[in-house]
């Protein structure tokens, strides 16, 4: 069975897949160009990224179907992001929050339907931003380069 989309997922892939090949370039030198390149090619990314888009997805569902929307340390919260992108002012519409939740549950394919999905990836990135997956994917190179120096000294 296909999992439901509650965001748009070849758009959050589309946008993951730019930030890890931003993070790779950064972590490229004269030195590990062709390590880096052959090991996390655009093939490996794209590949990452759906899967990172298909885990956002699932985190999305669960995020959803909390009784509570606030999120520690952050100010956004669907309760009012959604009102707002909707009305274009603070508000706080829980119906028009559930509606929405309903419509993805349904696995809707209507234009307001498809229209809240590109909204919770765009909401996604304003939330949580794309260091901590650039920081993180930088991290992930270098550990694999790390290792790599090591199987090279042994």
């Amino acid at each position: 069975m296909e999992e439901k989309k509650y965001i748009n997922i070849d758009n959050m892939a589309t946008r993951l897949c730019q930030i890890l090949k931003d993070a790779r370039e950064s972590m490229v030198d004269d030195k590990n160009k062709d390590f880096i390149m052959e090991n996390f090619s655009d093939k490996h990314l794209e590949d990452k990224s759906n899967e990172m888009a298909w885990q956002f997805n699932s985190d999305m569902k669960k995020y959803l179907h909390n009784p509570d929307h606030r999120i520690c340390g952050n100010f956004n919260n669907i309760d009012y992001d959604y009102p707002y992108h909707i009305y274009g002012e603070v508000t706080y519409d829980t119906p028009l929050v559930n509606a929405m939740i309903a419509r993805l549950d349904a696995d809707e394919d209507s234009e307001q339907a498809n229209e809240d999905r590109d909204f919770l990836v765009d909401w996604f990135f304003e939330t949580f931003g794309t260091h901590g997956i650039s920081y993180n994917f930088q991290s992930d190179i270098s550990e694999y380069l790390y290792m790599e120096f090591e199987n090279q000294q042994s």
